[in-house]
């Protein structure tokens, strides 16, 4: 073949592709100016498409805990400082817009646990002190104020939670159990004071107009609790459902709209069916936390409750639990993946419409020493979540404490204030801001749809899903790129709107130099296609519809 023939052919080539391209954006008034002509004629990065006519799960809320740095907080710091923290996780306008808010109801560790939970934060007032005693609606104070501030500022899903039965209802006084205590530290035959307890609690803040939604009776009950420095309890399965079972009585005797919220287990290898289990790990069955004692079973949670139709009209067909150690994927150990994908198939075995919700996730094992306020671990997080989402169908995900004063991976918002007198500092971290990528955006009644065209099987690089509000009239998309290079993305909108197209979507980016800041706009062609770049190292999320279009 001629030089001349050959240079020909080439210009010809390139000159369709930029027309096909031009095409495909709609415009070439729809990209930068800036761009070069090589910029133009490169090939995306990856071709997806955003299916708004498959649908997966519905999503509950975004959500966080008080426990425990919010009582101090809200006791000692002034209205400024406290408003500015709230603002910071609640508010849409300013934060990260929250839609849940996860509430502890102390054990009184305060008054009875300072010499074996030294440190002041883990320790809670309980707003009854003795069996004799009445209740005492002043405590918790600093707690409560953050209660309300989340109400005020539109949350509408509050979740009350216990680490620890009162101390007065335990075997051993405290609000942690000992090895002498057996299979849970809850008095026996002391269900039915507890769920009384809990239920006067709701009431009482119901008349306070602060109604909860939820009530988790239970935390962690798969851990031993042993010489934890923090309030806790076991509950072997038998001792769960005796609690569970007698809370659900109670609660339908009081007319109370509130849900129970279980058995929040501490990590998802610890929910699956034995067979499930011995699929993932090679045989075997789950043997962590409180198995190694000898009190009983603390493993097949999916199972005992889902599976028992006593026990699922209790509990409804959800599942709630923490994903704990279940952020990372190697050979052999795909935790990101394959774990949450038998998850989701040992939930459906029992009901095909069951829910899973994550209510207590931070960064653990040997990543989460050391405060670090950066992008890797909110990179970490937000992979965390993805999969959590797309994998596992979680309807609800929940970060652990909103406010840490440790140097660990296990704030939203961190400060160096310790005690009244201390600077009230408030240190931000690119987690809140990632997790805002999310809870910001994706509001209680979204769908999940379907995102095609990525990679999941990489378990990194770019990472993508969908969702589509039919009441805010909204379509969204959260990109995660943690890897060193920007991805231009082209992206279809298909089955998402019915009376009007989409003419642009709005950006917002997380990344080392942005704080869930918005970008620019990007065009959507007449075809419903637009490229957009995800930055290396950030979380992008994009939104379109509202008052110029309808989705759904």
């Amino acid at each position: 073949m001629s030089t001349r023939l050959t240079v020909i052919l080439i210009a010809a080539f390139a000159f369709l592709t930029g027309l096909y391209f031009t095409f495909a954006s709609g415009s070439s008034d729809s990209r930068k100016e800036e761009e070069s002509p090589v910029q133009q004629l490169t090939p995306p990065d990856a071709i997806t498409a955003i299916d708004g006519s498959v649908r997966h799960q519905k999503i509950d809320n975004f959500g966080a805990s008080d426990a425990w740095s919010m009582d101090p907080i809200g006791s000692h710091w002034t209205e400024e400082n406290k408003n500015r923290v709230a603002d910071l996780l609640f508010s849409r306008e300013k934060g990260i817009g929250l839609s849940a808010w996860r509430f502890n109801i102390g054990a009184g560790s305060t008054e009875t646990d300072r010499a074996i939970i030294p440190d002041p934060w883990r320790r809670a007032e309980a707003f009854k002190t003795s069996e004799a005693g009445g209740y005492d609606w002043s405590r918790q104070a600093g707690q409560q104020w953050f209660l309300q501030a989340a109400k005020d500022r539109g949350v509408d899903t509050l979740i009350a939670f216990v680490n620890s039965p009162p101390v007065w209802m335990t075997k051993n006084g405290h609000a942690q159990p000992d090895r002498a205590v057996g299979s849970t530290n809850l008095k026996e035959g002391y269900e039915d004071e507890f769920a009384a307890f809990l239920i006067e609690v709701l009431e009482h803040f119901k008349q306070e107009g602060l109604a909860f939604q939820y009530i988790s009776p239970i935390n962690e009950p798969t851990w031993d609790w042993n010489l934890a420095k923090q309030e806790g309890n076991r509950y072997n399965n038998d001792d769960l459902k005796r609690v569970i079972l007698e809370l659900h009585r109670q609660l339908q005797d009081s007319g109370l709209d509130a849900q129970i919220s279980a058995p929040d287990g501490v990590e998802i290898t610890s929910l699956l069916d034995d067979e499930f289990y011995q699929r993932f790990a090679g045989g075997g069955q789950y043997s962590g936390g409180a198995n190694s004692l000898g009190t009983g079973k603390y493993r097949e949670y999916i199972k005992d409750l889902l599976g028992d139709p006593e026990l699922k009209e209790a509990v409804g067909n959800k599942i709630a639990s923490h994903s704990y150690w279940s952020d990372y994927s190697k050979p052999g150990d795909d935790r990101l993946g394959e774990l949450r994908e038998l998850l989701a198939a040992n939930l459906k075995q029992y009901d095909a419409d069951a829910k899973y919700w994550v209510t207590e996730y931070c960064i653990l094992g040997d990543y989460g020493p050391g405060r670090d306020l950066g992008m890797e671990p909110a990179l970490h997080v937000a992979r965390t979540i993805h999969f959590d989402l797309t994998e596992a169908n979680a309807a609800a995900w929940q970060w652990w404490t909103a406010v840490s004063k440790v140097d660990y991976k296990d704030g939203l918002l961190y400060t160096d204030f310790e005690e009244a007198g201390d600077e009230q500092n408030i240190l931000t971290s690119k987690i809140l801001w990632a997790l805002g990528n999310y809870s910001k955006f994706i509001r209680p009644g979204a769908e999940r749809v379907s995102l095609t065209g990525l990679d999941e099987e990489a378990r990194s690089g770019l990472l993508g899903s969908a969702y589509v509000h039919e009441g805010e009239q909204t379509v969204t998309a959260v990109f995660v790129n943690d890897g060193e290079a920007d991805k231009r993305v082209r992206i279809s909108l298909e089955g998402v709107n019915k009376n009007h197209t989409i003419e642009a979507m709005q950006s917002y980016i997380t990344s080392a130099g942005r704080d869930l800041a918005r970008g620019e706009d990007v065009p959507v062609g007449d075809d419903q296609t637009f490229e957009a770049i995800i930055p290396a190292k950030s979380v992008v999320t994009l939104t379109g519809g509202g008052a110029e279009g309808t989705v759904g």
